[in-house]
């Protein structure tokens, strides 16, 4: 016993559940049982055309406007004299084609704040401080020698042998 398709009316077999030719549910889903039922997209996997597809729309454009016409001229009988050839004209320039437009713009973005600079200062003073510690324990150490800070100085302004 064969199945009458209620949309296409095309014949199917006993045992099927969606039409072979048009994907339309044969049974109500309340005289299935749960094990044979099959989601929708079962439904569309049984029968890949039955899903209708948008297909894209091509924006007119407009085609190129012919080209002009040369005038017809009368054959020249005399030597005409010689000048400079004129330019070709320029080709016109092509339309461009409108961008297709999915009906979707998104809004433009907050104008975003910019980061604060840090400031160098605590780096300049580390350093100084650093170079302020290393001089006070260079000092110390000369002390610790027994040398006096004239007597380096002196040695530094007199030449050496």
């Amino acid at each position: 016993m064969s199945l009458l398709c209620p949309a296409c009316k095309t014949e199917n077999a006993s045992d099927a559940t969606v039409c072979t030719h048009c994907a339309a549910v044969l049974h109500p889903p309340a005289l299935q049982p749960a094990s044979q039922r099959m989601s929708l997209l079962e439904q569309a996997m049984a029968k890949p055309g039955a899903l209708p597809v948008a297909k894209p729309v091509a924006s007119p454009v407009p085609p190129p406007p012919p080209p002009p016409a040369a005038p017809v001229t009368a054959p020249v009988t005399a030597p005409a004299p010689m000048a400079a050839p004129s330019p070709p004209p320029a080709p016109a320039p092509a339309p461009k084609p409108a961008p297709a437009h999915s009906g979707f713009s998104m809004p433009p973005l907050p104008p975003q704040p910019r980061p604060r600079r840090r400031s160098r200062a605590p780096w300049v003073l580390a350093i100084v401080m650093m170079l302020a510690l290393m001089g006070a324990l260079g000092f110390e150490a000369l002390q610790a020698n027994g040398v006096s800070l004239s007597s380096l100085l002196s040695s530094l302004r007199s030449p050496s042998p």
